[in-house]
């Protein structure tokens, strides 16, 4: 039986235990990025934006666990999730998450976007995986800091 762990499988440890450890400690990405820069780096469509949104998101988190959600975000906020029913919108307006982006290109049922209109929520959608979606957005973060 062979012990080494594929390149797959540790990268998804890795990932996990970073979004763990980003969001227990309460760290998050320094620097922030606007909107449309977002919407660039992850190459993602814009489902829902009535110009609700101008300026910069300050931090950005990943979840699919609504406790998470309640327990760790902040306002000015972008959350990557591939939850897409209207408890991820609710969830949202409680901690005043203002963007959310759905990935693996998933759409959101029309219940849930017309509960994001109501409540001014920006929707995105990105062909990428939760996983590179973050490593895109945390790489043009720390681009961002440098210069």
């Amino acid at each position: 039986m062979n012990d080494t762990i594929s390149l797959d499988r540790r990268l998804g440890i890795i990932y996990h235990s970073a979004v763990n450890r980003s969001i227990y400690e309460r760290s998050s990405m320094k620097g922030s990025l606007y909107l449309e820069e977002i919407v660039k780096i992850l190459e993602a469509q814009v489902l829902l934006d009535e110009g609700w949104l101008r300026g910069k998101i300050e931090t950005i988190y990943c979840s699919d666990l609504m406790s998470d959600i309640l327990s760790f975000s902040d306002s000015r906020s972008l959350l990557l999730t591939g939850l897409i029913n209207p408890q991820i919108i609710r969830t949202a307006e409680m901690v005043e998450i203002r963007v959310i982006c759905f990935v693996h290109n998933k759409l959101p049922h029309e219940d849930t976007i017309e509960l994001a209109k109501q409540d001014e929520i920006v929707l995105l959608s990105t062909k990428f995986s939760m996983y590179e979606a973050c490593g895109r957005l945390y790489i043009a973060q720390r681009a961002s800091n440098i210069t």
